[in-house]
């Protein structure tokens, strides 16, 4: 795994590289639940790269920007950037990448824990069809009490 390039124009979720790293996280203990590469390539101070994310089982995620000429320029562990050691050695890179989210896994479910839900947005009505939906309400109900009160005099009757 030392020569891993990126193939940068035929990049996709099933490409070998994508793999061979999926398979080096599962072994360093991070197991991947999904990859997903980026369709479009972005360009930022002159460099070309386009963004390969994985998603890990404890919802952490790893971002790694690669270049156009294959080797990955930037890594980042929940959407901060992380400097490597091991840059030259991926094998080493990735055992060091699952072991900085090891070491952070604990904070970052305390974070999960603290983001808030939006609440979906109430549905509007406007006030002619919550009026006109209560004159409905209201004549069915009436119509109910009669056939009651019909059915209740049947009853007395007899």
């Amino acid at each position: 795994m030392k020569n891993l390039l990126f193939d940068f124009e035929k990049m996709g979720d099933k490409a070998r590289a994508i793999k061979e790293v999926a398979r080096t996280f599962g072994r360093a203990g991070a197991n991947v639940v999904s990859t997903e590469v980026a369709p479009t390539t972005s360009r930022r101070a002159g460099i070309t790269f386009r963004n390969v994310s994985f998603t890990f089982a404890d919802g952490q995620v790893v971002l790694l920007l690669v270049k156009a000429t294959g080797d990955v320029f930037e890594v980042r562990i929940n959407g901060k950037v992380v400097p490597l050691k091991n840059q030259d050695d991926h094998a080493k890179a990735v055992a060091e990448i699952a072991a900085r989210m090891d070491v952070g896994r604990s904070a970052f479910q305390k974070a999960l824990t603290k983001t808030r839900v939006p609440l979906p947005p109430a549905p509007r009505v406007s006030r002619a069809t919550l009026i006109k939906a209560k004159e409905e309400r209201r004549d069915a109900l009436v119509e109910a009490v009669g056939l009651a009160r019909k059915e209740l005099e049947e009853l007395t009757a007899a």
